[in-house]
């Protein structure tokens, strides 16, 4: 048997504490022109740091041929990790605010963009004490 009563919070229009709701009282499903203004600017600050660590694997492969000496198989492990540790975090942050206004958003980002920061130092430094000795171009 159904009940003739709605549920607690239906009658009066509000959303559940767990869902964002708009100014109609429907929930909020995706991210709203704000938050995509602010996702397409992080995403070129993220996409800077990706291109990094690209233009990285691309110059010191470069010179480890120069000098016909083959570059260790984890150093281009962490080289790739700088390429992929921007795309990754970028990626669970857009999922991550998805349903969150532009202002908390940009502070995830923000978050985001400290922890890739974070990342990218501690994966620079583990390639340098792989691969310790400066080649001379």
């Amino acid at each position: 048997m159904t009940s003739a009563h709605p549920p607690a919070g239906a009658a009066s229009g509000a959303a559940s504490p767990s869902t964002p709701a708009r100014a109609s009282g429907t929930p909020r499903r995706s991210r709203s022109r704000a938050g995509w203004i602010v996702a397409v600017v992080f995403a070129f600050l993220y996409a800077l740091d990706a291109f990094q660590g690209l233009s990285n694997l691309i110059g010191l492969g470069d010179s480890f041929r120069a000098v016909d000496v083959a570059m260790p198989g984890n150093a281009v492990a962490t080289l790739i990790g700088l390429i992929a540790a921007p795309l990754i975090v970028y990626g669970l942050v857009l999922w991550g605010t998805r349903r969150r206004g532009a202002g908390a958003a940009m502070l995830v980002f923000l978050v985001g963009f400290a922890v890739v920061a974070v990342v990218t130092l501690d994966l620079q430094s583990l390639y340098r004490s792989i691969v310790p000795f400066i080649i001379p171009v």
